[in-house]
C-alpha cells in the first residue's frame, strides 16, 4: 500500500512494476468505496431530516450517487476483465503452478459481479430506490471485494514484483 501522508491522504506511488500498478488500481478502489460509503450515509442522514408530519417525500438515492457508483462500478469491471484476460494468462504462462491460485481469483471476481449486480439493479431507478437496501447491498460488495484485494495482493503482488510497467516493447 501507499504510504499514507500526516493527514492519512495515501501518497501517490512510483509505478515502476505491474505490482505497482496493482496497488495503486486496488488503493483506488478501496478510496472509492469509502468515498461512496460516506455519500450514501450523507444522504441518508439528509433524507431523514426530510421525514415528519407535512414533509415532501424523501428523495430515492440521488443522481450523483447513482453516477459515481455506475463509474465505480464500471471500473471494477474493467479491473477485473483485465486481470482475467490479460494478466492472469501472462502470470500462467510463467507460473503454471499457479494455475489453482488464479482459477480461484476468476472464482472471486465472478462472485463480487454478482454482489455488483445486485447493487447496480437497485439503482435502476434513483426516484424509487430504497437506500437502506442500497446500503445493505453496496456493504456485502464492499466487504467482498475488500477481502478479495487482500487476498489477491497477498500473492500476486510478489509475482508481479519483477514485470516492469509499462512493459517495454517485444524483444
Amino acid at each position: 500500500m501507499s504510504t499514507p501522508t500526516p493527514t492519512g491522504t495515501p501518497r501517490p506511488r512510483e509505478v515502476r512494476t505491474l505490482a505497482d500498478k496493482l496497488l495503486e488500481v486496488h488503493d483506488w478502489l478501496r478510496e472509492q468505496l469509502g468515498h461512496l460509503r460516506a455519500e450514501a450515509t450523507a444522504h441518508l442522514a439528509a433524507r431523514a431530516a426530510h421525514q415528519g408530519p407535512g414533509a415532501p417525500p424523501a428523495p430515492g438515492l440521488g443522481l450523483q450517487i447513482r453516477q459515481r457508483c455506475l463509474e465505480f462500478c464500471d471500473a471494477l469491471t474493467f479491473h477485473h476483465t483485465g486481470e482475467d484476460e490479460h494478466v492472469f494468462p501472462g502470470v500462467l504462462e510463467h507460473h503454471p503452478d499457479l494455475r489453482e491460485p488464479l482459477a480461484r481469483l476468476g472464482v472471486e471476481h465472478r462472485e463480487i459481479a454478482r454482489l455488483k449486480e445486485r447493487v447496480l439493479a437497485l439503482l435502476d431507478d434513483v426516484t424509487t430506490a430504497e437506500p437502506e437496501a442500497f446500503l445493505t447491498e453496496f456493504d456485502a460488495l464492499a466487504r467482498r471485494l475488500t477481502a478479495h484485494l487482500d487476498h489477491e495482493e497477498g500473492w500476486l503482488v510478489p509475482v508481479l514484483a519483477d514485470v516492469p510497467f509499462p512493459p517495454g516493447p517485444p524483444a
